[in-house]
């Protein structure tokens, strides 16, 4: 992974063709994260049952793993893998994403396993918005988030 770089505030340091994220950005980093530009959260697969000694329907806790993605659509083919009822491991999903007027605009999505490889990922694209920041945003983000290869 990528090492991480902080300024005088303590937030980190993105270089990316996107200003807008870079200076919206305070941290990139793996796992359960609440950050200005990144949600990411583990998601259990279909079949665990079981959390702090209680039993709960099959799906359960993959779909309130999902909550906090409510309202953004996640992309099908991420989507696909992550409700596949033969999943057995946990994976790991993320959001990137800018804040105008009080809104949230996801423009990346990435999902990887427990060990931090890569599972895939997708672009959102926006007419009028330029693809190649976003694409520059999310590649930057990506090296801090992804295992060495």
């Amino acid at each position: 992974m990528k090492q991480k770089v902080w300024d005088k505030k303590g937030n980190q340091v993105v270089k990316t063709k996107w200003k807008e994220f870079d200076e919206q950005t305070n941290y990139i980093g793996t796992g359960n994260v609440i950050a200005n530009t990144q949600v990411s959260a583990f998601i259990r697969p279909w079949s665990q049952v079981e959390c702090n000694n209680y039993t709960f329907p099959e799906g359960q806790l993959m779909n309130s793993d999902l909550k906090q993605f409510d309202g953004f659509r996640i992309p099908r083919n991420l989507l696909d893998v992550i409700k596949d009822k033969n999943r057995k491991d946990s994976v790991i999903l993320y959001m990137f994403f800018t804040i105008r007027n009080k809104r949230v605009f996801p423009f990346g999505w990435v999902l990887s396993r427990r060990d931090y490889s890569t599972i895939g990922w997708q672009i959102v694209r926006f007419p009028g918005e330029s693809y190649i920041k976003r694409c520059s945003a999310l590649t930057e983000a990506i090296q801090y988030i992804q295992k060495d290869v």
